[in-house]
C-alpha cells in the first residue's frame, strides 16, 4: 500500500520497486491518492507484469483540510492514519506491506518478509532499512535523523549504535521493538538511555490484513504525541504491543528510506509537496 500526493516522479520510482519484487505470489499494489486527481493516471499508466495488479483510490479532502497549514503534524498524522486504514479496508490481499511514495523496496523485500512470517507463524513482521539523502547519497552522518537539533541527534545516534539499531560507519538502520512496553511510550526522537527500543517504520512492516482491520492505526493524536513526534507507525506499534501481538524481524535492511519527510528535520526536495511521510 502506498499513500501519495503531488509527487509523481517519486511515486513512479516507488511503484517500479514494487514491480521489481521477486515474490513469487500475487501482488496487489493499492495506491491511496490524497486529494490529487493528477496522480491517478500516473498510477494507471505505470507498467505492470504478470502477478502484479495496481489499484488507484482517490480520497478527496474537505474544505477545512484544503486550507490547513502545509506540513503541520497535527493535521498530517491523523490524516495519514485515516488514509492507511482506508487502504487496509480497500485491499483484498491477505497480507499488507506499506511503502511511502518517497521510499523504495529492495527486490527481496516482500519475499524475505513473507518467508519470515511463515517460518515463525507470525501475523506481523518487519525488516530493517538503509537511509539515503534525497539526492540518492547514503546518509552516514552520525546524527539521528528525527532529532530536533544536532546535540540531541548525536546523543540518540550514540544510544542507537550501542543498542545495535544504527550500524556505525554505514547507512544501515535495523528497526526493532523490544518486548518490554513501558506505561508511556517514548519515541526515538525523545528516547532516554533507560528506554526500550520501540522503532518500526511504516515502510518496513508486513502485517496480516485481518489484524490491521481488528487493530486499525489510531487516528487521534494528543499534544503529548505531537511533542514526542509520535507518527502513525509509532501509534501502530504501540497498539500491536499492547494487544500482545508477537513481532518478528528479518534482520535485513530491505527498504531504501529517503530523508526529507515530515517526520524528520532534513531539507525537503524543493520540487515536491505533499503529506507522505518518511
Amino acid at each position: 500500500m502506498t499513500l501519495t500526493r503531488h509527487r509523481p516522479h517519486l511515486l513512479r520510482r516507488a511503484m517500479a520497486s514494487v514491480r521489481a519484487q521477486d515474490f513469487p505470489g500475487e501482488i496487489e499494489h493499492v495506491v491511496v491518492v490524497d486529494d490529487d486527481p493528477d496522480s491517478v493516471p500516473v498510477v494507471e499508466a505505470a507498467p505492470v507484469r504478470p502477478g502484479l495488479r495496481r489499484v488507484a483510490h482517490l480520497v478527496s479532502r474537505g474544505p477545512a483540510e484544503r486550507d490547513e497549514p502545509p506540513g503541520d503534524k497535527r493535521y498530517v498524522y491523523p490524516r495519514l492514519s485515516r488514509l492507511f486504514n482506508t487502504g487496509a479496508r480497500l485491499s483484498t490481499a491477505d497480507w499488507i506491506a506499506f511503502l511511502d511514495d518517497d521510499n523504495e523496496f529492495e527486490p527481496d523485500h516482500l519475499s524475505s518478509l513473507y518467508a519470515c512470517a511463515r517460518g515463525v507463524g507470525a501475523e506481523a513482521v518487519h525488516s530493517g532499512r538503509t537511509i539515503w539523502c534525497a539526492d540518492g547519497t547514503p546518509y552516514t552522518e552520525e546524527v539521528w535523523h528525527t532529532a530536533p537539533n544536532r546535540g540531541e541527534g548525536e546523543r540518540i545516534f550514540e544510544l542507537m549504535c550501542a543498542r545495535g539499531v544504527r550500524i556505525r560507519g554505514t547507512n544501515v538502520l535495523l528497526d526493532r521493538a523490544d518486548p518490554v512496553l513501558p506505561a508511556t511510550l517514548r519515541t526515538s526522537t525523545v528516547m532516554q538511555p533507560e528506554d526500550p527500543v520501540l522503532l518500526v517504520d511504516q515502510s518496513v512492516w508486513l502485517i496480516r490484513r485481518e489484524l490491521l482491520l481488528r487493530l486499525p492505526i489510531p487516528e487521534t493524536f494528543t499534544e503529548d504525541d505531537h511533542a514526542k513526534n509520535a507518527a502513525p507507525d509509532d501509534k501502530l506499534l504501540e497498539v500491536l504491543l499492547r494487544d500482545g501481538v508477537r513481532l518478528h524481524t528479518t534482520g535485513r535492511p530491505t527498504v531504501r528510506y529517503y530523508l526529507g519527510g515530515v517526520s524528520n528535520h532534513h531539507r525537503r526536495d524543493p520540487t515536491t509537496t505533499g503529506t507522505a511521510r518518511s
